[in-house]
């Protein structure tokens, strides 16, 4: 794993933006530097990492009513296209269901398409059978301006489409990438490779997506991710094949703790053996390390690395701003479920 964990929390409370009802919200701030390490004479090298903090969140409340994809806050008074279009890209998350902070849908997150005066449609749809009542947030999208610098403040090597750093984003089929363009035609700035005159800088990172940095330069460059820090539940939709999530906490989980196994093939990952398992891969900075969960046979039952199906593997570490594969091999995707930690 390239990331030095360092995150410390600041013990900085604010209140939300815009707080509707009478909750009242304090956030933490804190900062993580995550290596991204250089290719010490090799072609290049790769760095793993995930948001691993919010931004400020810009309003709370509570729905007034829900329909399949959109939710309505009769207390609210947005303006047209508040948290989309032109006003950047935002999601809402899930806070609590019928007063419950653990309730089946508490964390899930959906990206806003439109905003009305009370009203929000999202790109997806809710989760099923949310009680009321239904107390949501809505959070700015991290970017790849608000994370790396509109103008590359972090540091990666630019250029062209071949001599600078890449920016890898997963897009459910396979990695879109991005670099930081510093002169010719299109001129400065972000890009997507294959159109080099678009600005790309506003490109979304969803919190639910992974970022591959693919270092060309020499040298390692810090790169510090600052924001608030995630709490609750996360609620991520695991799809059959492969799936690229983040830690999107501020500290270390591991298997036991991750929420993946819970004996359960359609709320879980399913159990097995090496072969009929589904796995989870985590990167160790040089590759990727295979991990499934044993349900029967010799070596015993519990979390197993391949190649190791004797010696307990539950403490293996998803270190803050890491992300890991999740090779979901059931025909049915889930939800998982993911502790606060």
């Amino acid at each position: 794993m390239n990331t030095t964990a360092s995150c410390l929390l600041l013990a900085l409370f604010s209140p939300m933006v815009a707080i509707a009802q009478l909750t009242v919200y304090s956030e933490i701030a804190g900062f993580d530097t995550v290596t991204v390490t250089g290719t010490g004479g090799a072609e290049s090298k790769l760095t793993f990492a995930g948001t691993e903090f919010l931004q400020t969140a810009k309003y709370s409340g509570v729905a007034s009513a829900l329909a399949s994809n959109t939710i309505t806050d009769a207390s609210a008074a947005w303006t047209d296209d508040e948290f989309n279009g032109d006003s950047g890209s935002h999601y809402v998350e899930i806070v609590s269901v019928n007063g419950s902070k653990t309730a089946a849908g508490v964390g899930a997150t959906r990206t806003i398409i439109r905003t009305t005066s009370n009203t929000i449609t999202l790109e997806s749809g809710l989760p099923a059978g949310l009680g009321s009542p239904v107390e949501f947030r809505i959070i700015s999208h991290w970017t790849l301006a608000t994370i790396f610098g509109s103008t590359n403040t972090a540091g990666l090597q630019g250029g062209s489409v071949v001599s600078a750093d890449h920016v890898q984003l997963w897009n459910g089929t396979g990695y879109d990438s991005y670099y930081y363009q510093t002169a010719g035609i299109g001129g400065a700035g972000w890009r997507k490779v294959g159109n080099q005159s678009l600005d790309a800088s506003n490109t979304v990172i969803r919190p639910d997506q992974n970022v591959i940095i693919k270092r060309v330069g020499g040298a390692s460059v810090s790169l510090v991710l600052s924001g608030w820090v995630k709490t609750g539940p996360s609620s991520l939709d695991i799809v059959p094949g492969f799936n690229f999530v983040p830690n999107p906490y501020s500290v270390a989980m591991t298997l036991a703790s991750s929420g993946l196994y819970n004996g359960n093939a359609v709320t879980g990952i399913a159990g097995g053996n090496v072969s009929s398992a589904d796995q989870v891969l985590l990167w160790n900075g040089t590759r990727y390390e295979t991990y499934y969960y044993q349900n029967a046979g010799i070596g015993g039952t519990g979390w197993r690395k391949a190649g190791e199906q004797s010696v307990d593997a539950s403490g293996a570490t998803i270190l803050p701003g890491s992300a890991v594969i999740l090779r979901r091999k059931n025909p049915a995707g889930f939800t998982w479920v993911m502790p606060q930690h």
